[in-house]
């Protein structure tokens, strides 16, 4: 990924498809000559900041007239990339926007790269790099809980806990370094000590966070699985609410994999409705259904057993039960509890159990929640304040761990002792930023849509 800043970029920041308007953007320092060859406005651009200029969008080489269009002119610093942008909110729909794009690039700007328009603004100081991944998180948000996590991690809620505790570290390192150099007097061991803990306190918090905060941004996946005619597709579709899987009493009826999503409490859940799984002997179709439910399994979060409650166990839920221990975590629902129940004992005794009727909806809450604490471990849904991905856990878990190696070691010599801190302090600013390098930037930026 290129780090100039000083070039034109131009791209569609609008998605793919068609819709009322689309926003073709401008960043850089000759954003505003670029549009005024191409626009025709009754106001120029320059005479009417911030303001939304009615015009078309004329080609310089034939004068055709490509669209009618809405433009405005942003001046810098108060931008989103603190450079000069104009963008021309151009007629909904590819053709429009890409013509409009392509006479951008003809008049000397070039395409910006995915998430160079955010990568700019972290460049120029307006965000750290924290916020910069609040962006992306919210753009991708599917639940109100992940927008809400974005929107606190944009508002700069993480970066500040971080700073805190990095400018603690800076001091204890100051005081330490003045020893070294300047053979003042040392440090008070114990103060030093108890300021590292708690320094360390913190980042163990913050680490707790991470799993569900990453949870409730990518969400769970769900294999729900069992024999045939246990009721798999049923559940399924009392689960969405809907009939989205194919019910029939004929066993083998689900051939493929169905994949839907709902959030409970805000964490998106993905069902994978998978083909029954059998030990008798299957047909070519069937078989390749179960090799793709068997792959289903090992992808997931959580294996949702089913089970027919008005039946005996048989061998093949035996087997299925077995298999699913494949799974991180396994949730049994019996199944069809409507009918009179047949006595039986559990083949997985370890995991969550609940009793639901896909037919009438009991126990479906029950499910829900136990789905819940099962993909949470636990642990109750993150504060504003939490680690959103596995770049910034990765990163203040370097910074714990040095940490703990300089409380263990604070009675070994400064300069050992303070090398630790050191490399506490430069993981702590990997997560905001203030400590980077282009490939980091590389791989956070590469999940980004161009435009944005």
């Amino acid at each position: 990924m290129t780090l100039a800043v000083d070039d034109t970029i131009a791209a569609i920041s609008t998605a793919v498809g068609n819709g009322a308007i689309a926003i073709v953007r401008l960043s850089g320092p000759h954003s505003l000559p670029i549009a005024e060859a191409i626009l025709r406005t009754r106001r120029k651009l320059r005479r009417a900041p911030r303001s939304l200029c009615y015009g078309r969008v004329v080609d310089p080489a034939s004068s055709e007239v490509v669209d009618e269009v809405l433009a405005v002119y942003l001046p810098a610093p108060r931008t989103y990339t603190r450079q000069d942008m104009v963008e021309i909110n151009v007629h909904g729909g590819a053709l429009s926007a890409r013509r409009v794009l392509a006479l951008c690039l003809r008049q000397g700007s070039r395409l910006a790269q995915p998430g160079e328009f955010t990568l700019r603004a972290f460049l120029n100081g307006r965000i750290d790099l924290t916020q910069a991944e609040a962006v992306r998180d919210l753009v991708e948000a599917r639940t109100v809980a992940a927008a809400r996590q974005a929107l606190a991690q944009l508002d700069g809620n993480l970066a500040s806990r971080l700073r805190r505790m990095r400018q603690r570290l800076l001091s204890v390192l100051a005081a330490l370094e003045a020893t070294i150099d300047f053979d003042v007097e040392e440090v008070e061991r114990e103060s030093l000590r108890q300021s590292l803990l708690m320094v360390l306190d913190e980042a163990k918090e913050l680490l707790s966070s991470a799993r569900t905060a990453q949870l409730i941004r990518q969400g769970v996946r769900v294999a729900i699985i069992g024999r045939p005619n246990v009721g798999k597709s049923s559940l399924l579709n009392a689960l969405l609410g809907s009939d989205r899987a194919i019910v029939s009493p004929v066993p083998g009826t689900t051939r493929d994999t169905i994949e839907e999503a709902i959030a409970i409490q805000g964490v998106p859940i993905v069902f994978v409705d998978t083909a029954g799984i059998t030990g008798r002997k299957a047909d070519a179709l069937e078989r390749a259904g179960i090799e793709r439910s068997q792959r289903a399994l090992g992808q997931a979060d959580i294996a949702l057993l089913v089970l027919d409650s008005s039946q005996p166990l048989t061998d093949d839920d035996r087997a299925v039960a077995a298999l699913a221990q494949a799974a991180p975590t396994v949730v049994m629902a019996w199944n069809k509890c409507d009918l009179p129940s047949v006595a039986q004992d559990s083949p997985a005794p370890h995991a969550r159990s609940v009793r639901v009727s896909a037919l009438t909806g009991e126990g479906l809450d029950e499910l829900q929640q136990a789905l819940l604490e099962a993909a949470l471990d636990g642990q109750g849904l993150p504060s504003e304040v939490a680690l959103t991905s596995e770049r910034q856990a990765q990163a203040v878990g370097r910074a714990a761990t040095a940490l703990g190696r300089a409380v263990a070691a604070s009675r070994l010599p400064d300069d050992m002792l303070a090398a630790d801190i050191r490399d506490a302090i430069d993981a702590l600013g990997e997560v905001t930023g203030e400590t980077t390098s282009e490939d980091l930037l590389a791989t956070v930026f590469a999940g980004f849509c161009t435009g944005k």
